[in-house]
């Protein structure tokens, strides 16, 4: 799916190419939908339907962490399919990476925690078809709230910076929250 996604912000394919094309994807998505359905848990920021580096999510970008001191980094190629202006990643996907990475980076230290608030500041266009590193590590927590910073670097030159602040979840927060059949047991 990410291949056809790729494919389909390349093509210059004509009108009849495309409408075939989409004949076949919606007799393909017929098929996918006709077989028996399952929920995912999702039992960590790792799991394999994340929109950002799920193995098994059709358009995520394919960013892996892995911990680094304080935090969580990896590196992501963004292809035509996350473009914004003209050769240049769009700044939600940007965000949305940014936002992931720190829960991420949350997740490693031990807390189970969401997103409170999120301040991006885009620095430098981010370009598309490049190595992009991105980090994010925790600064320090007060009381529930846990403080995290985050950058997207393009070489040496970084492009977003981030700060936000995460809320740390109660055994009762996740009963009220999440439906029980969603979330794993412990």
């Amino acid at each position: 799916m990410r291949g056809l996604a790729d494919a389909v912000v390349r093509s210059g394919a004509d009108a009849a190419v495309l409408a075939r094309t989409a004949d076949e994807i919606e007799r393909l998505s017929a098929v996918l939908s006709a077989a028996e359905q399952h929920e995912r848990l999702h039992d960590s920021p790792y799991h394999p339907m994340s929109p950002v580096g799920g193995t098994a999510h059709p358009t995520a970008p394919q960013l892996h962490t892995q911990p680094i001191d304080g935090g969580v980094g990896g590196t992501v190629v963004l292809g035509p399919a996350f473009e914004g202006g003209p050769g240049l990643a769009h700044g939600g996907i940007l965000s949305l990476m940014i936002d992931h990475t720190m829960g991420q980076a949350i997740y490693t230290a031990g807390y189970a925690a969401m997103t409170a608030s999120l301040d991006v500041r885009y620095l430098a266009p981010t370009p598309l078809g490049v190595p992009l590193t991105v980090t994010a590590t925790v600064d320090h927590n007060a009381g529930r709230r846990v403080h995290v910073t985050a950058e997207i670097k393009a070489g040496d030159v970084t492009t977003v910076d981030a700060r936000g602040v995460f809320i740390t979840l109660t055994r009762d927060a996740v009963a009220r929250i999440f439906p029980r059949e969603r979330i794993p047991e412990a």
